[in-house]
């Protein structure tokens, strides 16, 4: 693992399976445990995000990746970076910024991403 491959997995393979609705990718992706913490404050096991994504009431159409560091501790993989996000929920369209934690782990030769963390980033601090 490299911070290269952390990278592309996260942009090639995270990102472009949220774009393009690639459940399967996702579900290979995320580790059997994986959480979720949203800014919110709520947490969401890999079958809770899966049900969400497949329900149809989130969709993504823009994810952009900035301030990437990556950090390699053994076979663990800590990104973080701030994300601008365009997607749509029920139909309504929010634009969303943030900054986040992925946690990716070598697991029988293939990346999973284990734990994923967001903090809104306010307006105030993106000017």
């Amino acid at each position: 693992m490299t911070a290269e491959t952390v990278l592309q997995t996260n942009n090639l393979v995270f990102y472009q399976a949220l774009l393009d609705q690639d459940w399967s990718s996702l579900a290979e992706l995320y580790a059997d445990d994986y959480r979720l913490v949203r800014s919110n404050g709520s947490v969401l096991s890999k079958e809770q995000v899966l049900t969400d994504l497949q329900s149809g009431d989130l969709v993504f159409r823009s994810i952009k990746l900035t301030n990437a560091l990556v950090r390699l501790i053994g076979s663990v993989a800590l990104l973080t970076g701030d994300s601008q996000t365009i997607a749509e929920r029920g139909g309504v369209e929010f634009v969303s910024h943030f900054r986040l934690v992925a946690v990716y782990v070598e697991d029988e030769g293939k990346m999973r991403l284990l734990h994923s963390l967001s903090t809104d980033i306010p307006e105030a601090h993106n000017a």
